[in-house]
């Protein structure tokens, strides 16, 4: 009995170490890095050329260092303790990726504000909404990302084509959810969304 006693002691002063460090790891803001790359699909190769524009959506959220707020640290219960943090916001990062997956189809692609009258064929991105809630508990972090957007298609000044684009991730992870970790599930929520947008615009111009 005596010898057990020590173990136990032990393992209860752990257990509180380890409780009282996650908590601790809570309280600090992540920063991740918003990139993007395309991913190589069948889209066919184009020539055109093609404006993109971003209308008003809802104000992006920076701190009192002007960093932007695309996320939030929570506890199990979902209590917010710190944010997730980046050097842009989430409208710049959604059409950035757009005018990357342009250009790689082979598009003259150029962002333009607002879209120019009579553009023959233009894309206005617009109702950007993406937030990424990381919630932990002692063991796991359940990691939640939505992305949502509107897409209007306009060829010769005249919309043809508008759609919602919407992508959600779940993803639980041991622990606790590194920078890296969080910004690949980002980023998977992107390439998600510009699967969809790229889809309707090859379909758009294959009519013409």
């Amino acid at each position: 009995m005596k010898t057990g006693l020590p173990f136990i002691t032990h393992l209860l002063l752990g257990t509180l170490l380890l409780a009282a460090s996650l908590s601790g790891c809570a309280t600090i803001d992540q920063k991740i890095d918003l990139s993007y790359s395309p991913i190589d699909r069948a889209f066919g190769r184009q020539s055109e050329s093609i404006v993109v524009a971003r209308a008003n959506s809802a104000p992006a959220v920076r701190n009192s260092r002007g960093e932007w707020i695309v996320g939030a640290l929570n506890n199990v219960h979902g209590v917010h303790k710190a944010d997730l943090l980046a050097d842009r916001n989430q409208g710049e990062w959604v059409t950035d990726a757009l005018l990357l997956e342009l250009k790689h189809a082979g598009f003259n692609a150029t962002y333009k504000d607002p879209l120019p009258v009579g553009a023959t064929l233009g894309i206005q991105l617009s109702d950007i909404t993406s937030f990424m809630n990381v919630n932990r508990d002692l063991f796991n972090t359940e990691v939640k990302q939505e992305l949502k957007f509107t897409v209007d298609i306009f060829q010769n000044g005249s919309r043809v084509k508008t759609f919602a684009v919407a992508s959600r991730t779940s993803q639980t992870v041991a622990l606790i959810a590194s920078a890296d970790e969080n910004a690949k599930i980002m980023l998977q929520a992107l390439q998600d969304a510009m699967q969809q947008v790229m889809s309707e615009v090859h379909a758009q111009t294959q009519k013409k």
